[in-house]
């Protein structure tokens, strides 16, 4: 943490020592402030990216949430149960929140303990009209689940869409010279070498 702080103002300084005089300086500080600014870590982008990590996990836990309430576990129950045999990171977030809620918080003021997750919001208004009622609650954790994968397949094909897109213009840049050099030039110039004999 401490080099990364440190960054910023070594680059400053070799800038301004490379660029020497008073633009050096303003150079200098123009580079200290940009180094600083591209490597300030973002604490909700860096969630936002666990939470995007976590995406795929998440459905198979609430299908497990959905067994364990459909077995007859209160959700505070199940979910302890489900956070210690699940990814330790989902784990963690999920214990937090039974916890809470077993406390005596309502599902809504426990939601902040799962972050990010997709869908956690709707969790926790599912869970707070139901109570502890596994029976009314197995449903919904299904239908959650279901929805969830089905908007990652979504946003999976769009990115794939984006990707293929963004992989038209370099393949146009590198294809297309290629394909005027090797078909088009052969025989532009066999045409030119044609008409100056005949001229001759």
């Amino acid at each position: 943490m401490m080099l990364r702080k440190l960054i910023g103002p070594l680059a400053g300084i070799a800038v301004a020592v490379a660029v020497g005089g008073a633009i050096g300086i303003i150079v200098g500080f123009s580079a200290w402030w940009l180094t600083a600014r591209l490597l300030r870590v973002d604490p909700d982008r860096t969630e936002q990216d666990t939470a995007d990590r976590l995406a795929p996990s998440w459905p198979w836990t609430l299908d497990l949430l959905a067994a364990g309430m459909r077995a007859g576990a209160p959700f505070p129950q199940a979910a302890f149960a489900v956070a210690s045999a699940d990814d330790p990171v989902i784990g963690e977030r999920l214990h937090r929140f039974a916890a809470a809620i077993h406390l005596g918080a309502s599902a809504s003021e426990a939601l902040p303990e799962l972050r990010k997750l997709p869908g956690a919001a709707r969790l926790a208004r599912q869970l707070d009209r139901s109570g502890d009622s596994g029976a009314a609650i197995a449903g919904g954790l299904e239908q959650l689940a279901t929805s969830l994968r089905s908007d990652l397949r979504i946003r999976t094909d769009e990115r794939a869409g984006r990707a293929a897109v963004a992989l038209v213009g370099p393949l146009c840049l590198c294809f297309l010279p290629a394909f005027v050099i090797a078909g088009i030039g052969p025989v532009v110039l066999g045409i030119v070498t044609d008409t100056l004999a005949a001229g001759l």
